[in-house]
C-alpha cells in the first residue's frame, strides 16, 4: 500500500477504516484510540529514556524516532475517531503558543 504520509488526516482515515474492517468496532473507537494514544506516549518516553541513557538498557535513536511517529499517527487516528479536525486544532493552538511571552534570558 502506498500512502502519502504528508497528509496525516488521510492516513488516519485509512487506519481507522482498517481498524473497523478488522474487528475493531466503530462503537467505542474513541475510547480505544485515547487509550492507544496514552500507550504510544508511554512507549515514546521509554524509548527516549533508553536512548538518553536513563534506563537499565540502551536504545537507539531509530527506536525513539519510530515511537514518536507512532504518537503522531495515533493522535491523528484518535482525532478521526473523535471527529476532531486535528490540523485545524494544531493551527489554532500554534497561533496561541506563538503569541505567548517567552522566558527572558537570565542576566549574567
Amino acid at each position: 500500500m502506498d500512502i502519502n504520509t504528508g497528509n496525516l488526516r488521510d492516513l488516519a482515515r485509512v487506519i481507522v477504516e482498517h481498524l473497523h474492517a478488522n474487528g475493531f468496532p466503530a462503537e467505542g473507537g474513541a475510547n480505544r484510540q485515547v487509550l492507544a494514544l496514552a500507550e504510544e506516549c508511554g512507549e515514546f518516553v521509554g524509548a527516549y529514556r533508553r536512548w538518553s541513557g536513563q534506563a537499565r538498557r540502551s536504545g537507539t535513536a531509530e527506536e525513539m524516532r519510530a515511537e514518536l511517529a507512532d504518537v503522531i499517527i495515533t493522535a491523528f487516528a484518535t482525532a478521526e475517531e473523535l471527529g476532531i479536525d486535528l490540523e485545524q486544532a494544531i493551527d489554532e493552538k500554534a497561533n496561541i503558543v506563538l503569541t505567548r511571552g517567552w522566558r527572558e534570558a537570565s542576566p549574567r
